[in-house]
């Protein structure tokens, strides 16, 4: 018995229209169907193919999972300064960027007592051990 081990015949990529797109995407955020169901009911064989006309047209996905959190707002790193001290930084610039930090230290301290908080609030609710026990074998 031989197995079929020809080469797979390619389909004919598919294009469709922007009408049709749109109306795609409209009956996806309206009726909050699946993207997989709604793929089967049009026929369409590209798995991300309503993923991909969300982005292009600008909708917003309702399925897709946000973040709990906020970004972090990372900063830039300082350039390095030139070894010769030709431009000394004054006092005023010195100041400004040490209350810079020292805000930046206390959002910091703010988000650790969060995720401290939210670490207790889940050990209790769940009743699991989530931290790690420390002088464990």
């Amino acid at each position: 018995m031989e197995g079929k081990k020809g080469k797979r015949t390619r389909l004919p990529m598919q294009s469709y229209s922007e009408e049709f797109k749109r109306r795609v995407c409209a009956e996806y955020l309206a009726t909050r169907v699946s993207k997989v169901s709604l793929l089967k009911k049009y026929n369409i064989r590209y798995r991300s193919a309503i993923q991909h006309w969300l982005r292009q047209y600008k909708y917003e996905d309702i399925g897709i999972k946000r973040p709990y959190l906020p970004p972090v707002n990372l900063l830039p790193l300082a350039a390095k300064e030139p070894d010769d001290n030709s431009a000394p930084a004054t006092n005023q610039a010195l100041g400004k960027r040490i209350k810079e930090l020292e805000r930046l230290l206390a959002d910091e301290q703010l988000r650790s007592q969060a995720y401290h908080r939210m670490l207790e609030v889940a050990e209790k609710e769940f009743k699991l051990p989530i931290r790690k026990k420390f002088n464990t074998k």
